[in-house]
């Protein structure tokens, strides 16, 4: 009978402090992953003993293969979460438990090994514990936390997975946008295809990032911030950049509704900042609250009509970001003025979830180490 393989222990984590701290920055000069913590925590696996100790190690350049499967076939994924400081001086992570679902669904559509979520929120809280120090204390700062798994199997040959890493790494992060809270204008995307049914748009895997650089380069060449994906000739809507995206609008009925592009075609990443807005909406009661397959003519429809109020995206970096036009072609939408006005839904709900980020509103997605 086969030995099962180990998985991922918290109490099996070792830690390998550093002798040569990293020189920190002034809160105000954070820009977005430009620096790096002391510390990464590291965890190897192969398919003979499954997952290694976790070790906790001073952050630096690892030393891989040069036939490793990551380099050749973007065998990789990884996760974007944020750790926060309260007025009392703890640490708080916001919803952990659906990032590690959302990795190791992630890991298993790439072939790559499965693990104990528990297990690896409790090495990362760890390894805010030794780098506490390094979190940002002000409102709208963080510290932004990059679970990675990927491949190290030493082979060229395409194969099923054999030996592969997580590696966690910690930058502490200033706002987004330095603007704050301001609103982009979006260009519609048709040609280069985010995601498709059938694909990997519903996982974290960087090959579903590196692609749209030279769409985001095209909506700047157009005087836009980030492009807006459409796909097929129903043009339906996905992402905004790397966000989520929500349209508060009356629908054709005239019954105020707030609806974000519908997962069930596997092109949405089913965000945690998403399914946080979603549910915070369905408690407020304020409007219908709908998931659904949107084609951009129903969007150009709405504006025809005068029924949009608020166009948002959202996402772990960006929490919430107000979207003032969006440009279609030859001609731009404009979002009227109110949508960024105080007591605008939007405003209130990034408020709302910044109050639990940060611990100002109690609540069971706030998790304190």
């Amino acid at each position: 009978m086969a030995t099962p393989l180990t998985d991922i222990q918290f109490a099996k984590l070792k830690v390998q402090k550093t002798t040569r701290p990293l020189p920190k920055c002034a809160d105000e000069q954070l820009g977005f992953g430009k620096v790096i913590t002391d510390h990464m925590l590291q965890i190897k696996w192969t398919a003979g003993q499954g997952w290694a100790a976790p070790h906790i190690i001073p952050a630096g350049p690892i030393g891989l293969h040069p036939f490793s499967h990551v380099f050749h076939y973007a065998i990789e994924a990884y996760e974007g979460m944020k750790a926060y400081v309260d007025k009392d001086g703890q640490t708080r992570l916001f919803r952990p438990e659906m990032n590690m679902a959302r990795f190791n669904t992630s890991a298993s559509r790439l072939c790559l090994p499965s693990f104990n979520g528990d297990e690896l929120i409790e090495c990362i809280k760890e390894l805010l514990r030794v780098d506490k120090q390094w979190i940002p204390k002000k409102r709208g700062y963080a510290m932004y936390l990059r679970p990675v798994i990927f491949s190290t199997t030493p082979w060229l040959g395409l194969t099923q997975c054999s030996e592969a890493m997580i590696l966690v790494l910690m930058s502490p992060v200033g706002p987004y946008f330095k603007s704050g809270f301001v609103p982009i204008k979006l260009a519609v995307d048709g040609k280069h295809i985010r995601a498709w049914p059938g694909g990997t748009g519903d996982i974290k895997f960087g090959g579903n990032y590196g692609p749209t650089v030279v769409s985001q380069k095209e909506a700047a060449s157009r005087g836009c911030s980030q492009s807006l994906y459409v796909y097929d000739t129903e043009e339906f809507v996905t992402e905004a950049g790397t966000m989520n995206i929500f349209f508060l609008w009356r629908n054709e009925d005239g019954i105020k509704e707030l609806v974000t592009p519908s997962l069930e075609d596997g092109t949405i990443l089913p965000g945690v900042t998403r399914q946080s807005v979603i549910d915070l909406a369905s408690e407020w009661g304020e409007c219908k609250v709908a998931e659904r397959m949107l084609p951009f003519r129903d969007v150009a429809a709405a504006f025809e009509r005068g029924d949009i109020l608020e166009i948002f995206g959202t996402g772990t970096a960006a929490v919430l970001q107000p979207i003032g036009a969006i440009v279609y072609r030859e001609k731009t939408f404009n979002v009227p003025e109110e949508a960024f006005q105080p007591g605008s839904f939007q405003l209130r709900m990034t408020n709302e979830l910044y109050g639990i980020q940060y611990g100002e509103i109690p609540h069971p997605w706030s998790v304190v180490l």
